[in-house]
C-alpha cells in the first residue's frame, strides 16, 4: 500500500468548444504530490534472456511530480451508445515485460498480443479473478489476438506466468473520452460537447479519484482541480 502521506492530484484544464462544433477538449497532468516512492531493481534471473537487462518496479511511476500509467476518462453511461473501434489495442512483450502498462479498450474490441522478446511468455488475462484468456506465446512467435467479454468498468489484469513480474491492465469503457498519462503525467480528451463532465482517474496502485470539469463555449476556459490522498 502507498502511504496515506503521499497524494494523487489531477489538474485539468478545461478547454473550450472551436469550430468545429463540438471539438471541446479537456487537457490535463495528474501530479503526484511528495517524492514518489523509490523504483527498485526487479529481480529476474529466473530467465537468462531476461536477466541480460534491468527493469526497475512499475508499480507507482513518478517523474518531476508527474505520475504515469493514470488512465482517465469521462465517466461510464453518460456519453450515450458508441461503435467499439475495429482498430485492436496492442500489448507488447518487450524487455520481458509489457508495454504499455496501462491501456484503454472498449467493449468488443479486440486485444492484441506481440512477443517482441527471444523468450517463451504465457499471457493470461483475468477480470476480478474469472479467466478470459491464457495463451503461451513462443519466443518471437505471431501474434495473439483475444476477443473478450469484457464490459465497461472491468479491468482486465494480464500477466505472464512465466514471469511473475509482467503485468499490465486493459481499463474497459463504453465510450472512446480516455486517455493514459505517459511520463509527463499529461493526458488529452477531445471531442466533447459543451458541458459538465465527471472525471475519473484510474491507476493500478493508487485507486481511483473523480472530480467535475465544464466544457464551455468561446474562450478558453481553466479550471484547476486538486484530488488527493493527505496526511
Amino acid at each position: 500500500m502507498i502511504p496515506a502521506m503521499r497524494a494523487l492530484l489531477l489538474v485539468p484544464a478545461v478547454a473550450v468548444l472551436g469550430a468545429p462544433a463540438f471539438a471541446g477538449t479537456i487537457k490535463g497532468t495528474v501530479i503526484y504530490e511528495g517524492q514518489g516512492p523509490e523504483r527498485t531493481e526487479v529481480v529476474r534471473d529466473t530467465d537468462p534472456y531476461c536477466a541480460k537487462t534491468k527493469q526497475l518496479s512499475d508499480d507507482v511511476i513518478v517523474t518531476k511530480g508527474k505520475l504515469k500509467d493514470v488512465l482517465v476518462r469521462v465517466k461510464n453511461g453518460t456519453m450515450g451508445k458508441t461503435t467499439a473501434p475495429t482498430t485492436p489495442i496492442v500489448l507488447d512483450q518487450k524487455g520481458c515485460q509489457y508495454i504499455p502498462h496501462v491501456v484503454g479498450m472498449q467493449p468488443g474490441q479486440k486485444l492484441v498480443v506481440k512477443n517482441s522478446d527471444g523468450t517463451f511468455h504465457n499471457v493470461n488475462g483475468q477480470i476480478a479473478g474469472k479467466p478470459l484468456f491464457n495463451k503461451p506465446h513462443q519466443p518471437n512467435g505471431p501474434d495473439l489476438t483475444f476477443e473478450t467479454t469484457a464490459q465497461a468498468g472491468d479491468v482486465i489484469d494480464i500477466v505472464c506466468n512465466v514471469h511473475a513480474w509482467m503485468h499490465a491492465y486493459a481499463v474497459v469503457q463504453d465510450h472512446p473520452y480516455f486517455a493514459v498519462t505517459g511520463e509527463d503525467g499529461t493526458f488529452t480528451i477531445d471531442g466533447l460537447k459543451p458541458g459538465t463532465y465527471e472525471l475519473e482517474a484510474w491507476h493500478p496502485t493508487l485507486g481511483t479519484k473523480t472530480l467535475k470539469v465544464t466544457v464551455g463555449v468561446g474562450a478558453k476556459a481553466t479550471v484547476p482541480a486538486r484530488i488527493g490522498y493527505k496526511p
